[in-house]
């Protein structure tokens, strides 16, 4: 059984026995309680309604980063009754202005780090730009806000824009439902309990570091550790820091796996397993880790529409596999030739439904295109053995570049855009551990140089 909302596991977590437990702590040292996450996010939720306007059913904006103050401003904003379109902090500015230009936000909120760069971008789509610490500080005082809106299951909750099924960037529509199940379906297939501490590595503006790892400890009363990266990631320093925190769960991309392994981290204590997600987990790591850490490496597969989908388990973990479908998950492979027949062999296109599976796109014919019935296309071919899945390929048309979803459609319109430029294609090379690159060839107007 789900809750209705995350609202309700936050506020099950903050005003009962967990209250005093240590709910969010981030690299930065900053933390709060369960309760105090609560009330924080209650404070800044009225100062979103009184000052800023923000009403039940508006869409905002937010950029955020591994930050205490990223999720309780997110927490804020469902209880503001407002939805939010989740931005990633990197995006270059025509992405960011593509972004702005879609979702059609009352504000944009954005961290001290990026506001220049980012209110910028926003003056120029006319649209209100926030800085998350300034309104962090100026509502402290306010204490508890008692209109605060309880969130209903079928209302959006958080809207992404990494569309790598229907193959360009567009609205991914969640609902307070789905998210709750994402983060609770997460919990229960790998046991969190109120004793883990889960480093979240994976950026808060992705499905993976925002529901699969932090608000499934939020489900768990685990403690969700934000790591706080700052330009190039220091692989020594890394080390150092996993040391320090002592975490029992960690959660990134297969790259973190080997940036921590070639900085020579050894056996770790505390530690009951890692989760690797993003791209597909290289063999060779696995086994590395597994021979020098002494712990499970486990391997989670999913999409921005649809997390998580399936995953391994410590006593479970076949090479090269990405898991059994996880508690309350259905999949089906389907034809390659007809999505709408059953594949007759043993691999096809996983088509999956259940409970953490988006309401669909912004663009309701792109919706249509990717449900058949209610059975979500992943865009993913997959072979089944036993029970378990393997990856076979791809069907969309999307780059993986260090585990980061490129759609190449995207940069072809951003150099379509130029007045010489007839034509664009965009295509990926392979680029070892790092995935794919993008390539570009252009062909240009009659008479331009």
């Amino acid at each position: 059984m789900y809750h209705e909302s995350m609202v309700d596991v936050l506020f099950e977590r903050g005003t009962g026995n967990d209250g005093t437990r240590i709910g969010l702590v981030d690299t930065d040292g900053e933390s709060l309680t369960y309760s105090e996450l609560v009330s924080k996010a209650t404070s800044i939720a009225g100062f979103l309604a009184e000052k800023l306007g923000v009403e039940a059913g508006d869409k905002v904006a937010f950029a955020p980063i591994n930050k205490v103050e990223s999720i309780a401003t997110i927490y804020a904003c469902w209880l503001a009754g407002a939805s939010v379109a989740i931005i990633d902090p990197l995006s270059h500015s025509e992405d960011l202005l593509l972004q702005l230009d879609i979702a059609k936000p009352k504000m944009l909120f954005t961290h001290e780090e990026s506001a220049e760069r980012h209110c910028k971008i926003a003056e120029k789509a006319g649209i209100h730009c926030v800085v998350v610490e300034q309104v962090y500080g100026e509502a402290n005082d306010k204490g508890w806000w008692e209109g605060y809106w309880k969130p209903r299951a079928w209302e959006p909750a958080i809207i992404y824009f990494y569309a790598g099924i229907a193959g360009r960037t567009m609205e991914v529509i969640h609902t307070h439902s789905t998210i709750t199940a994402s983060a609770t379906i997460t919990a229960t297939h790998f046991g969190f309990s109120e004793r883990d501490k889960v480093l979240v590595t994976p950026p808060v503006s992705h499905a993976l570091g925002l529901q699969i790892a932090t608000l499934a400890s939020h489900v768990a009363a685990a403690l969700p550790i934000l790591y706080t990266k700052r330009g190039k990631l220091d692989p020594e320093k890394l080390v150092q820091d996993v040391k320090a925190m002592k975490p029992t769960i960690i959660f990134g991309a297969p790259q973190l796996y080997q940036a921590l392994l070639s900085a020579g981290l050894e056996k770790l204590d505390n530690l009951r397993f890692a989760v690797s997600a993003g791209a597909p987990l290289p063999i060779e790591v696995r086994r590395e880790w597994e021979k020098r850490v002494g712990t499970p490496l486990l391997q989670l597969y999913g999409m921005t529409e649809a997390a998580p989908v399936s995953a391994t388990l410590p006593q479970d973990n076949p090479l090269g596999s990405i898991g059994r479908p996880m508690p309350g998950v259905e999949v089906v492979l389907a034809s390659l030739e007809d999505p709408s027949r059953r594949a007759r062999e043993g691999v096809g296109e996983l088509l999956v439904r259940g409970p953490m599976v988006m309401k669909g796109y912004g663009d309701a014919e792109e919706t249509r295109k990717v449900f058949v019935r209610d059975w979500l296309r992943t865009g993913d071919i997959i072979e089944i053995r036993n029970g378990h899945l393997y990856f076979r390929g791809v069907r969309k048309r999307m780059l993986k570049y260090k585990g980061y979803p490129i759609f190449p459609r995207d940069l072809e319109a951003i150099l379509e855009k130029h007045p010489a430029v007839e034509k664009a294609e965009v295509y990926g090379e392979p680029a070892g551990e790092l995935g794919q690159v993008p390539v570009a060839k252009v062909w240009l107007k009659s008479g331009a140089k």
